[in-house]
């Protein structure tokens, strides 16, 4: 990807708080048409959990077997990473 295209997904990323009217809303960061979703549950701490099926991922951005290469750190320190 270049860095351009990747300037261009993260100046269009946009934040969705959790609604207090709406239950089961979280929060999520929605960038590049992947959905990350980041909250507190009760007994497991900090959930990070990544949704490719918005339908709105370009298609350039998803490998055949409709992954994305994906790296999570923690503190800045690798703790996973998928390509």
């Amino acid at each position: 990807m270049s860095k351009r295209r990747a300037t261009t997904l993260n100046r269009r990323a946009r934040f969705h708080h959790q609604h207090r009217k709406q239950r089961g809303t979280l929060p999520c960061l929605e960038t590049g048409g992947t959905q990350v979703y980041a909250y507190w549950k009760r007994g497991e701490g900090q959930v990070v959990s990544v949704h490719l099926d918005t339908g709105e991922v370009p298609a350039d951005l998803i490998s055949p077997d409709e992954t994305i290469p994906l790296r999570i750190t923690v503190n800045g320190h690798d703790v996973f990473q998928a390509d």
